[in-house]
């Protein structure tokens, strides 16, 4: 049988079952019966007819994080409870716009070499038994620079050098005067601050994206006091500036976030952020479970929407939703792909046919439409870039296509008659439901296509990430949401001068440790290059010439979903999916 019908006959089957087997929890969800509500909490007027309190239940599909520590966040799990706990200079507002937050303003000086920010002074750290009297203080300029110089120690476990590293001013020295264990130099001279509230970074060379890297989490700004207090536990145990302050944390189970009652922002009636009394935030890998849950009333949103319910709440051919009584679907154009890595520099994918062949026996379009029911933005037939940024014209870039013929050229331009001679290789993925269906997807194709026997291995995600930068895995499973919006942010994936010269050092974020000299000093060029539209076309080379290479399976662009209690006011949904509860408030008169 063609596999298309294979695929078609076999996921119609599990959605009809799967179906018939959730059926009432879709109902109620569709009004055909009474959602268990929750219990209320009482609501305390705010000025602008807004309103404090309530406690906001949310699940992270991605399962527990490994840490807060901001050097050591590499993953977007960890980065949106981040987002609650620390304040970074800058961020994005809902259309991914930079927008002031710790910085007050700044000025990019020297032709884009220089960078002079001016710090709000009404900003405290939370209070923590590291602070004297356990009362947090006020935070300061020396705070962002012993913050950004954490960033470039490996004694941190940093895993956000790769910001710094060549970039700032005396970066490099530091990070190989600490790794060695040398007591000098102590500073790092591209970084300073000249008073409480000003801190200035001088790069060598423009570099455009800089800004917009400040706002991924490597810039959280930390207390020293907390670090030394809690020393190795630190990552377990954050400080920073935000809105909300953590309160408890049962690994693997759940984890409550309290309103931190001194936080320094207020909105524009003059009501002091935030105006939820708390965050509780569950860890359930399995996607329909957390689909269950938010039905029955245990949980105010429920970020995507599992893709065996996917045709029930939304037409598949037009991808609208249909009407609901008791949540409110939101949906977005992701900065996010699918993507198989592997690790290019050993045996067996340091075989480029053999990267080829692989990429060319997926068809993806079949996955998009019938394991993944229709919900993805589209199949990733082009670049890594997914196609959200305006004036990056990713449908300019060829990408690898299915082609079962190629494919079996590309095998046998790599030294393998068949398939059954390539050696054994193993996928590893992380519990996400979606990942799982395509993981298995991919198997069968390898198999039909190209005659090639994969193993699917399921490990949790943190410990995916920790393996693939360590260099320690050959094929994994994944997905980058973007942490900035520009086109580089996808294109370091796959820079090989971010990649270590000591093979015993982790490569962040380029973990396939792939390298194309001609694709990396294309990418120099365009990020020291300050027209918008030179710098574009520059990307667009680059992306050309490595996507060529197939150091990835590109899979699909994805879809944001979220659905919402109807109570709940002021959480637009972006393509970056920044959770920033500090603006949300709950309204229970919408629902009556």
């Amino acid at each position: 049988m063609h596999y298309s019908t294979v695929v078609k006959t076999t996921a119609n089957r599990r959605v009809i079952r799967i179906i018939y087997r959730h059926l009432f929890l879709v109902l109620l969800l569709l009004g055909a019966g009474c959602v268990p509500e929750r219990k209320t909490t009482a609501l305390r007027p705010a000025k602008g007819g807004r309103n404090y309190g309530g406690y906001h239940r949310m699940n992270m599909i991605r399962g527990n994080p490994s840490g807060l520590d901001p050097v050591m966040i590499t993953s977007t799990l960890a980065d949106d409870i981040a987002l609650q706990i620390y304040n970074r200079l800058i961020s994005f507002d809902s259309s991914l716009n930079v927008v002031p937050e710790l910085a007050s303003s700044w000025d990019i000086r020297n032709n884009g070499t220089q960078y002079v920010f001016h710090l709000r002074s009404d900003v405290r750290f939370h209070n923590d038994v590291c602070f004297p009297k356990s009362a947090g203080r006020r935070m300061t300029a020396h705070d962002v620079v012993y913050s950004y110089k954490r960033c470039c120690d490996p004694t941190t476990k940093s895993a956000q050098f790769w910001v710094f590293k060549d970039k700032v001013i005396g970066a490099n020295e530091y990070y190989a005067a600490r790794r060695e264990k040398r007591s000098q130099p102590d500073a790092i001279r591209g970084l300073y601050a000249t008073n409480d509230t000003t801190v200035i970074i001088e790069l060598t060379r423009p570099y455009a994206p800089f800004l917009m890297q400040l706002a991924n989490a490597l810039g959280c700004v930390v207390p020293r006091e907390a670090v030394e207090y809690y020393g190795a536990d630190f990552f377990r145990h954050p400080v920073g500036t935000g809105a909300f302050r953590l309160s408890a944390w049962n690994n693997d189970y759940q984890m409550t976030l309290a309103r931190n009652p001194d936080y320094w922002e207020y909105d524009s009636d003059g009501n002091r952020l935030p105006y939820l009394d708390s965050i509780r935030i569950s860890f359930v890998t399995d996607d329909k479970v957390q689909y269950q849950q938010f039905v029955s009333g245990e949980l105010e949103e429920s970020l995507g929407i599992p893709t065996e319910f996917f045709p029930i709440i939304y037409d598949t051919k037009t991808r609208t939703p249909r009407p609901l009584d008791n949540a409110v679907v939101q949906s977005k154009p992701a900065m996010l792909t699918w993507f198989i890595d592997f690790l290019c520099t050993k045996p067996p994918f340091n075989n480029v046919h053999l990267r080829r062949a692989c990429s060319y026996s997926i068809d993806r379009e079949r996955i998009v439409k019938f394991v993944l029911r229709n919900s993805p933005h589209s199949p990733a037939t082009n670049g890594i870039t997914p196609p959200v940024f305006p004036g990056y014209a990713t449908d300019s870039i060829q990408g690898i296509q299915f082609n079962p013929r190629q494919a079996l050229n590309e095998l046998r331009l790599g030294g393998y008659a068949n398939g059954s001679d390539v050696p054994p290789i193993t996928l590893h993925i992380y519990p996400e439901p979606r990942l799982i269906q395509v993981a298995e997807a991919v198997q069968q194709m390898l198999s039909e296509n190209l005659n090639i026997k994969m193993t699917i291995k399921v490990i949790q995600f943190a410990q995916l990430l920790d393996l693939a930068e360590k260099g320690d895995l050959m094929m994994w499973g994944t997905r980058w949401y973007g942490d900035y919006p520009d086109a580089e942010n996808y294109l370091s994936l796959l820079d090989g001068s971010l990649v270590p010269t000591d093979n015993s050092q982790p490569s962040y974020p380029n973990s396939t440790r792939y390298n194309n000299t001609i694709a990396s000093n294309l990418l120099a060029r365009a990020v020291a290059t300050t027209d918008i539209t030179e710098r574009n076309a520059l990307y667009r080379n680059a992306e050309q010439r490595s996507i060529k290479d197939a150091p990835a399976i590109l899979l699909f662009y994805e879809m944001h979903y979220r659905l919402l209690r109807p109570y709940i006011c002021n959480y637009p949904l972006d393509p970056m999916n920044r959770i920033q509860l500090r603006y949300v408030w709950y309204d229970y008169k919408a629902v009556m």
